[in-house]
């Protein structure tokens, strides 16, 4: 997967080169944990000039030119400059950055992802392709953002907002969350925490985000099958009773399960499994509950049958994903790999 790092004049050093850290990172347990002969990212640092000076007077070198660089799946956008400027100085900031943005634009429309930190952020707003969304930023340039972009809205209290085109990221220390969402969301959650692991950083994902790994479609526009995605993953611990769904809303419980399957590509007991699996993975990754405790927390009566179908959809047992990708493991990472 190919990601292009942008670098600006005036950029984040630290947020440029913490990018850059945690991307060799997960390419190292990419390829040592999970046995791949390549990494999963190749990526370059691109701008409009070949070397740049940061902010904090460090020179940036070997950037290859934005108008010579093959359109990549992402593009991540480090901070573009200090979070404490004025708007003023923001808007000249960016004023010579037009050529960039014009053709991020365009690598937007063809499908490229878009992830911003910090005054990166900014940039998107420049090019309009948020059209309103939420981005969130620093909290010192929120007031410079409101100035700038009166129709765009900015929150300076959430770490990562993610639209599925583009994600952002707060300030310059959430670069390593922004990256690690990034490797779980285009790769796997057991990937970023190797990688976190690896760098000694702890994933500090909300509920939703977490959830976003499992990534269930809720963009297909069928009103009545996201009703009945919105309850099973309200009531998964309760079960689903298909067909009192089914008449309460008026509907054939088969014509429900054929459009349930044809929007969101699973049947809904499945859809129901892989919630369910997913709300253990998180308990086994955060928290020291027995297991058993877990299984009958997500409505689980039987607990050997939840353990086959653990192994089934993860390829590990229980107690062996608990041993790989719990964050209460104190183990260094050639330990934690060797096992």
């Amino acid at each position: 997967m190919r990601v292009g790092i942008v670098v600006t004049e005036r950029c984040q050093a630290s947020s440029l080169h913490t990018t850059i850290d945690l991307i060799i990172a997960a390419n190292y347990a990419f390829q040592s944990y999970f046995s791949s002969s390549t990494p999963l990212f190749q990526y370059e640092v691109i701008g409009l000039k070949t070397s740049t000076k940061a902010y904090s007077g460090s020179v940036v070198c070997g950037i290859t030119p934005i108008t010579k660089y093959k359109r990549p799946e992402i593009v991540i956008l480090p901070g573009a400059f200090e979070s404490i400027l004025t708007a003023d100085q923001a808007k000249s900031q960016l004023s010579k950055l037009a050529p960039l943005i014009k053709i991020l634009q365009k690598w937007h429309s063809e499908g490229t992802v878009i992830a911003s930190i910090c005054t990166g952020n900014f940039i998107i707003a420049s090019s309009s392709i948020a059209n309103g969304r939420p981005l969130t930023c620093h909290w010192i340039s929120e007031k410079a953002a409101a100035l700038l972009y009166p129709e765009e809205q900015f929150v300076s209290d959430k770490l990562i907002i993610d639209h599925g085109d583009i994600v952002s990221a707060g300030g310059a220390m959430a670069t390593a969350q922004l990256v690690l969402y990034l490797v779980s969301r285009f790769h796997s959650r057991e990937l970023a925490l190797a990688t976190g692991k690896l760098m000694l950083v702890e994933l500090n994902f909300d509920s939703q985000s977490r959830f976003a790994i499992f990534r269930p479609n809720h963009k297909h526009g069928d009103a009545l099958v996201l009703k009945l995605q919105k309850h099973i993953e309200k009531a998964y611990s309760e079960g689903l009773d298909l067909t009192d769904f089914a008449v309460t809303n008026l509907i054939g419980g088969r014509q429900l399960s054929r459009r349930f399957k044809k929007a969101t590509g699973e049947t809904p007991l499945s859809y129901l499994q892989l919630y369910r699996v997913e709300q253990v993975k998180i308990g086994l990754e955060t928290t020291n509950n027995p297991v058993n405790t877990l299984i009958w927390g997500v409505g689980y009566e039987d607990p050997t049958s939840f353990r086959r179908l653990f192994k089934r959809l993860t390829g590990l047992t229980m107690k062996e994903y608990r041993n790989r990708f719990s964050s209460f493991t104190s183990r260094r990472y050639a330990k934690f790999n060797a096992q």
